[in-house]
């Protein structure tokens, strides 16, 4: 991605992409930023962008601009699996079991497959702990 960047450094999905690896690579503070570039590069950016810098956050334990960003991720796009799964994760972290509740709810609406074996066959954590953090909190938040 580093490379494809510095070939074309005006493709917003390459730096989205780059936040992406760098969230399972155990970089996560250098996803903001990179998402801040995709975000003026496509100013019509799509929720994944949200979820991906919302991730970040989750990861760096910035819970509450973490909630934000799922839900402005929800402003855009309100049936996002990632965005409603994330925010109950948050949640269930937090200890918001009534938060967690609701938006794990909506997640299982959604998506009837999501749950800890989903999450641990499609996130590729480079940090096991950081896979065991998010199944805690999945717990938490009752989805599965």
């Amino acid at each position: 991605m580093e490379q494809a960047l510095a070939l074309d450094q005006n493709e917003a999905d390459t730096y989205y992409s780059l936040a992406e690896i760098m969230n399972f690579s155990g970089r996560p503070e250098e996803t903001p930023g990179l998402i801040e570039k995709a975000m003026r590069l496509n100013p019509h950016y799509p929720a994944r962008y949200l979820w991906c810098v919302g991730h970040a956050y989750f990861l760096l334990t910035r819970y509450d601009e973490a909630v934000a960003a799922f839900k402005r991720a929800l402003a855009r796009n309100p049936d996002f699996v990632p965005a409603n799964g994330f925010l109950a994760i948050v949640y269930g972290e937090l200890g918001l079991s009534k938060e967690a509740e609701t938006a794990g709810a909506t997640t299982l609406q959604l998506s009837p497959q999501f749950s800890r074996q989903w999450i641990q066959q499609r996130l590729p954590y480079k940090d096991s702990a950081v896979l065991e953090r998010v199944q805690n909190a999945l717990r938490r938040a009752e989805l599965g």
